[in-house]
């Protein structure tokens, strides 16, 4: 699909999320901008793919040598100034999506009341405020990497959600806050085991503050809701573990089942962020956890930080990351313990990057990657083959040109 189709599509989302309201509310009533990522990636684990995010079918590595799909995206996005309380904003975007195609979606439309000047409200498809960088995670253009750490970044596939925020905004002794308070739901698609799972989230509500002093951005997020996740070969594996398997003497364990799976479990994620940026070089540092009572296989905690120095249109950087399973990885549950060393993601990760702006509004990236995935592990690999052995080291080379119109 070439890029003209790309824009093409989303313009025809944005054309009916925003009305055309603005024939006669002059040139300032509707603003259009956009942005864009081209590039290709090659790694060198050949029984396995890596992917940029959870949502993806398949990447660089066993599907292809070098792939130009993980990270190849464009979007549109629509602001409207609707009255001096009122706005609206509207974002297309179209990437590479769990069923194989580019097809666009909506991954922003809400409305933002300001109902004082430091308390507003929105409405709508909103961004997940899980990181630093979630109001912008899609533009590659305002942010260092090619792409953010995978250890950090795939722990939360959630990017949106349908629901309606409040955030209060106070400078104090020279310290300018941010609080917001949030509620809301959605339902992604991932692909695991080379089916697509379901994942439908809801009940989810959270809050989250920042602290911006000077040179140094403080960030803490918190998140609760209800999880149930739906995949055909999952499912089959599960009723394996509650029915057993009595020809082969495997006796049922419907307990075990029910805290393997996602079935409107209660979960919880919290962050924390930091970025001192005094403007010739930056320190940017984030680590997540995942949590919940009711279920053993999603306890981890991710981290990562990342250094560089800028040289005129010159960025060079390195990154170090680490994602740890909390869970347990064995079960004397034959079947179970399948099921839990196939899910093992932990790893960690040495990376080496440099920026380079060479225009306005345009920049090329290119970014070597050292992992290493941990004893019984696949770290943030899919779609591994007979032949993938877990606990090994691949790299993985990019080349990304970002761009913003």
């Amino acid at each position: 699909m070439t890029l003209g189709k790309y824009l093409s599509g989303v313009l025809a989302l944005l054309s009916l999320g925003v009305p055309a309201l603005a024939q006669d509310k002059g040139e300032d009533f509707l603003k259009f901008s956009g942005f864009g990522t081209l590039g290709g990636a090659h790694s060198s684990e050949k029984n396995a793919d890596f992917t940029s995010t959870a949502v993806q079918p398949d990447g660089t590595g066993f599907s292809r040598v070098t792939s130009y799909s993980i990270d190849k995206k464009v979007g549109l996005q629509a602001n409207a100034h609707i009255a001096e309380w009122l706005s609206a904003v509207v974002q297309g975007v179209s990437e590479y999506r769990y069923d194989g195609t580019f097809n666009p979606y909506i991954n922003m439309a809400f409305l933002k009341a300001q109902v004082l000047p430091e308390l507003s409200i929105r409405a709508g498809r909103m961004p997940f405020n899980a990181y630093l960088i979630s109001d912008y995670q899609k533009v590659g253009y305002t942010y260092t990497w090619v792409r953010p750490p995978v250890e950090v970044y795939q722990f939360n596939p959630i990017f949106n959600y349908d629901g309606a925020d409040i955030t209060w905004q106070k400078t104090l002794g020279g310290v300018a806050f941010t609080v917001q308070a949030f509620a809301g739901s959605n339902n992604v698609k991932l692909v695991q085991r080379g089916a697509v799972t379901d994942l439908d989230a809801k009940e989810l509500v959270g809050a989250w503050m920042s602290a911006n002093h000077g040179n140094s951005l403080y960030r803490i997020y918190y998140l609760q809701g209800k999880l149930t996740a739906n995949n055909p070969a999952l499912n089959v594996v599960f009723n394996q573990i509650r029915n057993g398997i009595p020809p082969l003497g495997l006796p049922g364990n419907p307990a075990l089942a029910s805290q393997l799976e996602l079935q409107d479990d209660r979960v919880t994620y919290m962050s924390v962020g930091y970025q001192y940026d005094p403007g010739n070089w930056f320190i940017t540092a984030e680590a997540a956890r995942n949590g919940g009572d009711e279920n053993a296989v999603i306890h981890a905690t991710a981290a990562y930080i990342t250094g560089g120095y800028r040289l005129c249109d010159w960025t060079p950087y390195l990154t170090v990351a680490q994602r740890k399973n909390d869970s347990p990885t064995t079960n004397p549950n034959p079947i179970a313990n399948a099921l839990l060393s196939g899910g093992n993601r932990a790893d960690q990760s040495f990376s080496v990057g440099l920026r380079w702006d060479f225009m306005k509004n345009m920049d090329l990236k290119i970014q070597y990657d050292q992992f290493k995935n941990d004893t019984n592990a696949y770290g943030a690999l899919s779609n591994n083959q007979p032949a993938f052995q877990k606990g090994q080291s691949y790299s993985v080379i990019t080349a990304n040109l970002d761009f913003v119109f």
